[in-house]
Formats: C-alpha cells, structure tokens, sequence
C-alpha cells in the first residue's frame, strides 16, 4: 500500500521532524539548464557538451561542491547560459558571496576550467562575466523535477507558481526559479533560499505570501525548515532552528553568532551554548539536545526501500 502512496505525505503525516537535513556545501553551482530535464540532469538532451566534464573535475579536486540546474525563463537569454555560484563565507552563519554569470554560449567551454581556478584561489577569470545589477536581489530554487520525483513535480511546480504569483503582484526583489532535484523529495515542496542558502521542506502554499513579505508576526517556523548550508554542525544547525524560530526574521539581523558544543553521556545528549549580539549585549543560551526514536518511511514515491532518520529532543537549559 505505501508504495503507492506520495513519500513527501507520508513524511508529513509520521511527524518526521526536517531540521538539520540542508545540504552542507563550501560552494554551490547552479546552471540554465532547458526543459525537458532527464532524472539525471546531466543526460538530458539539451545539456551543454562544454560542461559535461565539469561534475568530474570538481570530484576530482576533491571540492565540496553542490550542482543543480534551473530551467530557461524570461530572464535567460538566448545565446547565453547564465550560472549562479555561491561560496561559502569564514562565519557559518554568514551570507554565502554571490556570483551571477552571464556566459556567452561561445565561451562556455571556459567555464570548467575557470571555476575550478576560482574554487581554489588561483584566479578570477570568470569575474569577465560577472552581472552586476542583480546582487542584492534574493535567489529562491524550487525543486520541480518531476522525472525525478513526482512529489517534486506535482508539488514543486504549484509552490513555483505561487511564489511567481506573489513576487509579481507586490514587486519584491525575489527571483523565482525552476530546480533540478536537490536532495530530499520526501519533504516536497522544497527549495533554498540564496544567498542566505537557507532549506525549506513540507512548505505549506497559503504561507509563502507571509515568507516573502518577511512578516516577522505572521511566518512561522513549523517543520517547514532544514536548516542552514553554512552550519558545519547538525547539532548546532538544530538549535539555531529554534532560535530562528524564536526571532523569526529579526534573527537574521543579530551579529557575532557562534556556538560550543558539550557532549555528556548518550543520556543527557549534548549542550549547546550559542552566543550572540542582540541590542550591542552578548547573549548566551544554552540547549540540551538530545537523541530520541528514529521514524522509518519510503525513500520515494513507489520505492520499497525505506529510509531511517534520526529524531531529537531539544531543550533551553537555565
């Protein structure tokens, strides 16, 4: 019977909690990429010859480098690929730097090399193709890659056209774009958010208007988050969700966050002391975090393997 079922309900129904399952990444690429998409990006039929080798050199280098592809919109441009790339800044919870590439179809066979001359601080050679109008302007990828998952596709491709609906209507600075997979079909609807690169999973569709208008009173952090790609640590990445929860959109604004971790025994789990500045006075608050019994659902729609996920308890300790 499960088999037949949505895994992304299923996931939703057990009460299976997402925090802490955002991919961690130093660098994230994401490439135009015309529909339609194989279930492996890279088979497709429209997918440059120029990049094919890229996947294999960033391997190679031994780079922790996440890729995902975007479909053609308005925004693209003929003739051209444009590539987002997101790297890691020193601070976890800092914003990730932000380039936008617009690269001649001419050129494009530059890129690999080029990229991993960046990724290792040997130069700057695709700074040529920098575009600079767009960088304060938030960046939201939503998997709709229904080849690949139909939860994706069915809800993905809903949650996208909402969020397209909702930028329009009050001219926020968000873009909006269609996503290859990029982890977690089970918590359909999901997409990152750059260049905070914040996860999102299990988004409910009435709450994107409230997510967008950055209503510090309205959002509300429910099982929708996966955390931060910034976050080494998925413990810490835990307990900054409740933190999150707690300041809701002000917590982004609080400098000089970091975070120790204790550990104690397997009963007691682990302490969490975070550290930060609100209103120039150093906060501390200390959490327990601690392991509790693992939910077991499908890995994916039609899929009879299932897939065993950690749960935890957390706690603010005086």
């Amino acid at each position: 019977m499960l088999q037949h079922s949505e895994c992304s309900q299923i996931t939703k129904c057990s009460n299976e909690k997402i925090i802490g399952t955002a991919a961690n990444y130093d660098f994230h690429l994401v490439i135009e990429l015309e529909e339609p998409w194989d279930s492996i990006p890279i088979k497709s039929n429209k997918y440059p010859e120029e990049l094919k080798l890229l996947p294999q050199i960033l391997a190679k280098n031994k780079l922790n480098v996440g890729i995902n592809y975007f479909a053609k919109n308005l925004q693209c441009e003929k003739n051209f690929t444009k590539i987002f790339i997101f790297k890691k800044s020193l601070n976890e919870f800092d914003l990730y730097d932000k380039l936008e590439l617009k690269i001649p179809n001419s050129q494009l066979n530059l890129f690999s090399n080029y990229c991993l001359d960046y990724f290792q601080n040997k130069n700057n050679n695709l700074l040529e193709w920098v575009v600079k109008n767009n960088l304060t302007t938030t960046e939201i990828f939503i998997c709709a890659h229904g080849n690949r998952d139909q939860c994706c596709g069915k809800y993905g491709l809903q949650i996208y056209q909402k969020f397209t609906e909702i930028i329009e209507k009050n001219n926020l600075n968000f873009r909006v774009w269609k996503s290859s997979h990029i982890g977690g079909h089970r918590y359909a609807p999901t997409f990152f958010e750059a260049p905070s690169m914040r996860w999102y999973g299990l988004f409910d569709i009435n709450s994107v208007e409230n997510y967008l208008l950055r209503d510090k009173k309205n959002f509300l952090i429910n099982n929708n988050y996966r955390g931060m790609s910034g976050i080494n640590n998925k413990i810490a990445s835990i307990v900054e969700c409740e933190l999150f929860k707690e300041y809701s959109w002000e917590w982004e604004r609080f400098t000089q966050k970091s975070y120790e971790i204790e550990t104690t025994n397997e009963k007691e789990g682990f302490f969490v002391h975070f550290y930060y500045n609100l209103n120039n006075e150093m906060l501390k608050r200390t959490f327990q975090v601690i392991e509790t019994v693992p939910i077991e659902n499908i890995s994916s729609c039609g899929s009879l393997e299932k897939k065993l996920t950690k749960q935890y308890l957390v706690k603010e300790t005086k």
